[in-house]
């Protein structure tokens, strides 16, 4: 996985106002891996250069300001559509007229994405000539990012300087204790500032942690909030979050036995919430993971073990009967689990639910759906079954680690990559071939249009 670097040398401010400003002026530049964002085209200059002149102090106060979004704060559809959801995720909505880079910084959880773009960087005569992609590990990214505050904070300390918003913000931040820590993570992820809320808020914030429990962690970022705190959307949201126990209860008596996953479950079960390594084929022989599996090669490798332990082969599984045949279980059965659950559906970023009954045995509740989306969303409940040691899980839409994960895994257990690779005409198939390939493994187009260009299948055309 990518290092994310910042490297900076101190040079003089001739004529900066703003003690903070000429105090931290430096050349600055920031790579990630063998990426340079900060690669520029001095058009005055006439020169390319791999770093920029700024002051550091503005970057080392967005990431404290928004230090517990920038690690937290998951993205979901609404957030995605959301200006203040980029505002605190993007560097470049951050620039105060200095030639910093177009980055935006979103976690998954244990990974970082940062995403970089190309282009003029507005009040300057520099174009930014690096774009691309990359995800590190948040903890590499967290001691990158204290690391460079550190040695802001010690420039402005040795400098004279203090008393400045970033001194302040991550002395608060480095002063909270785990129970605070645990309340910032959570309204930084509902998209509130910790430090701006009222003992109102505050309160319900601490209900919301004791009414969810263990599920805290995937409600949270697949609840409504965001932006600005209102009446309105506090009754929204507090619906949405009663709506999770009420969905778990419910699904309670909807219940499977599922024994013969239970037979196969020790040989292909990943238990990803404890080890990030899987297993991979060479050569036909089975080793151990050199590397850690991202969420999706996680559920791609649990769909493959799964689908060779139920001997499944190339056999497609484009309805609900051949669903249930693979799994040894009832048409009937399934139909019922699958029925929608009212509860569900006052959860708005939320699809479905698994818990288990008094029996221990795993049970679901799911929003209304169409035939197609039924099936992939009940293969991401078996996914959590067999990779989740929690009592209680949900689907989501958040861009969650899990939830990515149980996306993979049903993807490549309704259409697998390797089966597709057989099915495809060349290496570019337009959406024709993608619908007639959907029709047959009984998944939407768009699962298709997923799977062939993630698995270096073919590139998909209009």
């Amino acid at each position: 996985m990518e290092r994310v670097s910042f490297n900076l040398d101190w040079v003089d401010a001739d004529g900066i106002t703003g003690p903070e400003l000429a105090a931290t002026w430096a050349s600055l530049t920031i790579r990630v891996g063998d990426s340079v964002i900060t690669r520029v085209l001095d058009t005055r200059a006439r020169t390319v250069r791999d770093f920029v002149y700024v002051p550091v102090y503005p970057l080392a106060e967005w990431l404290a300001t928004n230090w517990w979004f920038l690690t937290h704060e998951l993205e979901n559809p609404l957030k995605r559509a959301d200006p203040d959801f980029h505002r605190r995720h993007a560097l470049g909505a951050n620039r105060e007229g200095y030639a910093f880079p177009d980055m935006e910084v979103v976690t998954t959880g244990a990974r970082t994405r940062l995403a970089w773009k190309c282009g003029p960087v507005p009040w300057t005569r520099l174009e930014s000539l690096s774009s691309g992609e990359a995800w590190v590990e948040s903890s590499e990214f967290r001691e990158s990012c204290i690391d460079l505050m550190d040695r802001v904070i010690r420039r402005l300390v040795s400098l004279g300087v203090d008393e400045t918003l970033l001194q302040e913000e991550w002395a608060a931040i480095q002063a909270a204790d785990n129970d605070e820590a645990i309340f910032c993570e959570t309204a930084a992820g509902l998209g509130w500032d910790p430090y701006d809320m009222d003992d109102d808020r505050r309160a319900q914030l601490f209900l919301l942690k004791d009414e969810l429990g263990d599920v805290l962690v995937e409600a949270v970022p697949a609840l409504s909030a965001n932006g600005l705190y209102d009446a309105e959307k506090h009754e929204r949201i507090r619906d949405e979050w009663l709506a999770i126990p009420d969905a778990i209860a419910a699904a309670k008596s909807r219940s499977l036995v599922l024994k013969r996953l239970d037979r196969v479950g020790g040989e292909v079960s990943v238990n990803a919430e404890l080890s990030d390594f899987g297993l991979h084929q060479d050569n036909g022989h089975l080793i151990k993971a050199t590397v850690p599996l991202n969420p999706c090669e996680q559920g791609y490798d649990l769909a493959r073990r799964v689908r060779d332990a139920l001997e499944l082969d190339e056999q497609p599984l484009p309805t609900m009967k051949s669903i249930a045949n693979a799994l040894g279980e009832s048409p009937n059965s399934l139909s019922r689990v699958t029925q929608p659950v009212t509860a569900v559906h006052r959860a708005a970023m939320v699809d479905g639910v698994i818990t288990r009954n008094g029996a221990g045995s795993p049970a679901f509740a799911f929003r209304q759906l169409g035939a197609e989306a039924k099936r992939f969303h009940f293969c991401r409940a078996i996914a959590e079954v067999l990779s989740s040691t929690s009592a209680d899980a949900l689907l989501t839409k958040a861009q969650s680690e899990r939830q990515q994960r149980n996306r993979a895994f049903a993807a490549e257990f309704l259409a697998p990559s390797a089966v597709l690779r057989k099915r495809v005409s060349g290496p570019v198939v337009d959406g024709y071939e993608v619908d007639d390939l959907a029709a047959e493994f009984g998944v939407s187009s768009r699962v298709i249009e997923y799977q062939l260009p993630n698995h270096h299948i073919a590139k998909v055309v209009p």
